[in-house]
Protein backbone atom coordinates (compact mmCIF):
# COMPACT_ATOMS: atom_id res chain seq x y z
CA UNK A 1 0.00 0.00 0.00
CA UNK A 2 1.52 3.32 -1.09
CA UNK A 3 1.61 6.58 0.89
CA UNK A 4 -1.35 8.18 -0.92
CA UNK A 5 -3.55 5.16 -0.19
CA UNK A 6 -2.47 5.15 3.47
CA UNK A 7 -3.54 8.80 3.73
CA UNK A 8 -6.88 7.90 2.15
CA UNK A 9 -7.28 5.15 4.77
CA UNK A 10 -6.68 7.76 7.49
CA UNK A 11 -9.63 9.74 6.09
CA UNK A 12 -11.85 6.69 6.43
CA UNK A 13 -10.72 6.23 10.05
CA UNK A 14 -11.60 9.90 10.70
CA UNK A 15 -15.30 9.20 9.99
CA UNK A 16 -16.16 7.49 13.32
CA UNK A 17 -14.06 10.07 15.19
CA UNK A 18 -16.00 12.87 13.49
CA UNK A 19 -19.28 11.11 14.26
CA UNK A 20 -18.42 10.67 17.92
CA UNK A 21 -17.56 14.33 18.45
CA UNK A 22 -20.37 15.89 16.43
CA UNK A 23 -22.99 13.93 18.37
CA UNK A 24 -21.80 15.15 21.78
CA UNK A 25 -23.48 18.49 22.42
CA UNK A 26 -20.69 20.67 23.79
CA UNK A 27 -18.77 23.54 22.29
CA UNK A 28 -15.42 21.74 22.50
CA UNK A 29 -16.64 18.46 20.96
CA UNK A 30 -18.22 20.34 18.05
CA UNK A 31 -14.94 22.23 17.59
CA UNK A 32 -13.07 18.91 17.50
CA UNK A 33 -15.58 17.60 14.93
CA UNK A 34 -14.95 20.71 12.80
CA UNK A 35 -11.18 20.22 13.04
CA UNK A 36 -11.49 16.51 12.18
CA UNK A 37 -13.57 17.40 9.11
CA UNK A 38 -11.00 20.01 8.02
CA UNK A 39 -8.20 17.47 8.49
CA UNK A 40 -10.20 15.09 6.28
CA UNK A 41 -10.39 17.74 3.55
CA UNK A 42 -6.70 18.58 3.82
CA UNK A 43 -5.67 14.92 3.66
CA UNK A 44 -7.85 14.52 0.55
CA UNK A 45 -5.81 17.24 -1.15
CA UNK A 46 -2.53 15.79 0.11
CA UNK A 47 -3.18 12.20 -1.01
CA UNK A 48 -4.23 13.35 -4.48
CA UNK A 49 -1.16 15.55 -4.79
CA UNK A 50 1.17 12.75 -3.68
CA UNK A 51 -0.43 10.20 -6.00
CA UNK A 52 -0.12 12.50 -9.02
CA UNK A 53 3.32 13.90 -8.23
CA UNK A 54 4.90 10.52 -7.51
CA UNK A 55 2.77 8.77 -10.15
CA UNK A 56 1.67 6.13 -7.68
CA UNK A 57 -2.01 5.96 -8.53
CA UNK A 58 -3.48 2.50 -8.10
CA UNK A 59 -6.87 1.02 -8.95
CA UNK A 60 -7.47 0.41 -5.25
CA UNK A 61 -6.54 3.97 -4.29
CA UNK A 62 -8.56 5.45 -7.15
CA UNK A 63 -11.70 3.67 -6.01
CA UNK A 64 -11.05 4.19 -2.29
CA UNK A 65 -10.51 7.96 -2.56
CA UNK A 66 -14.05 8.93 -3.65
CA UNK A 67 -15.47 6.47 -1.12
CA UNK A 68 -13.55 8.20 1.68
CA UNK A 69 -14.91 11.58 0.52
CA UNK A 70 -18.48 10.32 0.40
CA UNK A 71 -18.30 8.67 3.81
CA UNK A 72 -17.16 11.81 5.60
CA UNK A 73 -19.43 14.25 3.76
CA UNK A 74 -22.47 11.94 3.93
CA UNK A 75 -21.93 11.41 7.65
CA UNK A 76 -21.86 15.18 8.20
CA UNK A 77 -25.01 15.81 6.15
CA UNK A 78 -26.94 13.03 7.88
CA UNK A 79 -25.86 14.32 11.29
CA UNK A 80 -27.07 17.82 10.36
CA UNK A 81 -30.59 16.41 9.98
CA UNK A 82 -30.48 15.58 13.69
CA UNK A 83 -30.02 19.24 14.61
CA UNK A 84 -33.61 20.49 14.60
CA UNK A 85 -32.43 24.08 15.06
CA UNK A 86 -30.83 24.02 11.59
CA UNK A 87 -34.10 23.41 9.70
CA UNK A 88 -32.31 21.56 6.89
CA UNK A 89 -34.78 20.01 4.43
CA UNK A 90 -34.30 16.24 4.52
CA UNK A 91 -34.84 15.99 0.74
CA UNK A 92 -31.54 17.85 0.20
CA UNK A 93 -29.57 15.19 2.06
CA UNK A 94 -31.47 12.36 0.35
CA UNK A 95 -30.76 13.91 -3.07
CA UNK A 96 -27.04 14.37 -2.34
CA UNK A 97 -26.58 10.85 -0.97
CA UNK A 98 -28.62 9.26 -3.76
CA UNK A 99 -26.72 11.11 -6.50
CA UNK A 100 -23.34 10.21 -5.01
CA UNK A 101 -24.17 6.53 -4.68
CA UNK A 102 -25.74 6.30 -8.16
CA UNK A 103 -22.69 7.92 -9.76
CA UNK A 104 -20.34 5.72 -7.73
CA UNK A 105 -22.29 2.65 -8.90
CA UNK A 106 -22.21 3.83 -12.53
CA UNK A 107 -18.46 4.42 -12.28
CA UNK A 108 -18.00 0.87 -11.00
CA UNK A 109 -20.06 -0.51 -13.93
CA UNK A 110 -17.83 1.31 -16.42
CA UNK A 111 -14.64 0.72 -14.42
CA UNK A 112 -13.76 -2.56 -16.17
CA UNK A 113 -13.65 -0.75 -19.51
CA UNK A 114 -11.85 2.46 -18.60
CA UNK A 115 -10.96 4.74 -15.75
CA UNK A 116 -13.18 7.81 -15.54
CA UNK A 117 -11.48 10.70 -13.76
CA UNK A 118 -13.44 13.24 -11.76
CA UNK A 119 -14.38 16.17 -14.01
CA UNK A 120 -14.45 19.86 -13.09
CA UNK A 121 -18.11 19.73 -12.02
CA UNK A 122 -17.47 16.79 -9.70
CA UNK A 123 -14.50 18.59 -8.17
CA UNK A 124 -16.54 21.78 -7.74
CA UNK A 125 -19.37 19.73 -6.21
CA UNK A 126 -16.98 18.22 -3.68
CA UNK A 127 -15.55 21.67 -2.88
CA UNK A 128 -19.04 23.13 -2.38
CA UNK A 129 -20.12 20.23 -0.21
CA UNK A 130 -17.01 20.56 1.96
CA UNK A 131 -17.42 24.34 2.16
CA UNK A 132 -21.05 24.08 3.28
CA UNK A 133 -20.22 21.42 5.87
CA UNK A 134 -17.44 23.62 7.27
CA UNK A 135 -19.75 26.66 7.35
CA UNK A 136 -22.55 24.79 9.11
CA UNK A 137 -20.15 23.16 11.58
CA UNK A 138 -18.68 26.62 12.26
CA UNK A 139 -22.19 27.92 12.96
CA UNK A 140 -22.75 25.11 15.45
CA UNK A 141 -19.40 25.76 17.14
CA UNK A 142 -19.54 29.55 17.25
CA UNK A 143 -23.32 30.11 17.35
CA UNK A 144 -23.29 31.95 20.69
CA UNK A 145 -20.73 34.45 19.40
CA UNK A 146 -22.38 34.80 15.98
CA UNK A 147 -25.85 35.29 17.46
CA UNK A 148 -24.62 38.48 19.14
CA UNK A 149 -24.40 40.04 15.66
CA UNK A 150 -27.03 38.26 13.56
CA UNK A 151 -30.60 37.12 14.01
CA UNK A 152 -31.05 33.53 15.14
CA UNK A 153 -33.52 32.83 12.34
CA UNK A 154 -31.00 33.74 9.64
CA UNK A 155 -27.99 32.01 11.19
CA UNK A 156 -29.56 28.74 12.30
CA UNK A 157 -32.44 28.38 9.85
CA UNK A 158 -32.19 30.41 6.64
CA UNK A 159 -28.46 30.12 5.92
CA UNK A 160 -28.20 26.33 6.43
CA UNK A 161 -31.43 25.71 4.50
CA UNK A 162 -30.42 27.84 1.49
CA UNK A 163 -26.86 26.45 1.53
CA UNK A 164 -28.11 22.87 1.48
CA UNK A 165 -30.62 23.57 -1.29
CA UNK A 166 -27.90 25.15 -3.45
CA UNK A 167 -25.51 22.25 -2.80
CA UNK A 168 -28.22 19.65 -3.45
CA UNK A 169 -29.18 21.24 -6.77
CA UNK A 170 -25.55 21.59 -7.86
CA UNK A 171 -24.92 17.98 -6.82
CA UNK A 172 -27.87 16.88 -8.96
CA UNK A 173 -26.62 18.99 -11.89
CA UNK A 174 -23.12 17.51 -11.66
CA UNK A 175 -24.61 14.00 -11.67
CA UNK A 176 -26.74 14.71 -14.73
CA UNK A 177 -23.71 16.26 -16.45
CA UNK A 178 -21.69 13.14 -15.66
CA UNK A 179 -24.37 10.85 -17.11
CA UNK A 180 -24.69 13.01 -20.24
CA UNK A 181 -20.91 13.18 -20.72
CA UNK A 182 -20.38 9.41 -20.42
CA UNK A 183 -23.72 8.19 -21.80
CA UNK A 184 -22.15 6.22 -24.68
CA UNK A 185 -19.74 4.43 -22.39
CA UNK A 186 -22.50 3.75 -19.86
CA UNK A 187 -24.85 2.37 -22.53
CA UNK A 188 -22.11 0.12 -23.93
CA UNK A 189 -21.41 -1.23 -20.44
CA UNK A 190 -25.07 -1.98 -19.77
CA UNK A 191 -25.60 -3.62 -23.18
CA UNK A 192 -22.62 -5.94 -22.72
CA UNK A 193 -23.63 -6.85 -19.17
Amino acid sequence: MNLATKITMIRIFLVPIFLLFILIDTWITRLIALLVFIIGGVTDTIDGFIARKKRITTDFGSSLDPLADKLLITTAFICFLGFKELKIPSWTVVLIVLRDFVITWLRSVVYNKTSIPADKFAKLKTFLQNFVVICILSLLVFKNQILKFYKREFILETFPKISMIVVALFTLFSGLFYIAKYRKLLLESFIKN
